[in-house]
């Protein structure tokens, strides 16, 4: 395996950290779309996703060629994707149930998180430590391969604390 598969593969499992994060945490659903939604007469939103991300910060690095073309191979190009009502520029977002990637979305989307879900964050489980600029960055670190082995290790066990205190948090709840 090249060092450019070996990055793109620590940086899924990264992701699919940060999916099973985020919906822990289910905060931009309930809290953003469902009111953005009931203010636009139960129409389709875009949200969050206001631009082409995945062109606009994507760089020009072997690792996220790779990347492109992995999410292409599962998802289509995003030329492929033509919504009768888009509600966003993104090709990637359908106007009916948001983003069609589940996985390979490129570290700007995987990371971003509105500041009102950072200080629910801060406010319900007293998790200071989610910053979307960091993680924004590390999970492109991590693709370009110039998070170190250890950093790796402590960004995915900071992901992973982050979703047991949420966890914690909502069982104490119940």
């Amino acid at each position: 395996m090249s060092d450019i598969q070996t990055h793109l593969r620590r940086y899924l499992e990264t992701e699919s950290l940060l999916n099973i994060f985020f919906s822990t945490f289910d905060y931009c659903g309930p809290e953003c779309i469902q009111a953005a939604i009931t203010a636009n007469d139960n129409k389709p939103v875009a949200g969050c996703c206001r631009a082409e991300y995945h062109k606009l910060f994507d760089l020009e690095h072997p690792a996220f060629e790779l990347l492109r073309l992995e999410r292409e191979k599962l998802f289509g190009k995003p030329q492929d994707h033509a919504w009768s009502n888009p509600v966003s520029p993104c090709e990637y977002h359908n106007p009916e149930n948001g983003c069609v990637l589940t996985t390979h979305k490129s570290p700007v989307c995987i990371a971003f998180l509105c500041r009102k879900g950072i200080y629910r964050l801060r406010e319900h489980y007293q998790i200071f430590t989610y910053d979307y600029l960091g993680m924004y960055y590390a999970m492109e670190w991590i693709l370009t391969g110039d998070l170190s082995d250890h950093q790796y290790r402590e960004f995915k066990d900071s992901i992973l604390d982050m979703t047991q205190r949420i966890r914690n948090v909502s069982t104490c709840k119940q």
